[in-house]
């Protein structure tokens, strides 16, 4: 993997934390992963939105009936990026 050097300006507690968080693997592969995911989350924000645009909405039943079986219990109190 190529690796290519940056200069980033940050909230310095924020990178106190992150450097806790980090320990002995350092906080680059710690903000490595952070922007990995961030990057996945954004492209399943973007597939979901397309989803919506070809398909229409998740209707509510089938939302209600999802979190009544979801493993970690109620999820209502949540927020929901699908509308209904």
């Amino acid at each position: 993997m190529a690796v290519e050097k940056v200069s980033l300006s940050l909230d310095a507690g924020l990178v106190a934390k992150a450097r806790q968080v980090a320990g002995r693997r350092g906080l680059s592969a710690l903000v490595n992963d952070a922007l990995r995911i961030k990057l996945q989350h954004e492209r399943l924000r973007v597939l979901l939105s397309e989803m919506d645009d070809e398909f229409g909405p998740i209707p509510a039943e089938e939302l209600d009936r999802a979190r009544a079986t979801w493993p970690e219990g109620d999820v209502r109190g949540r927020k929901h990026r699908r509308s209904a």
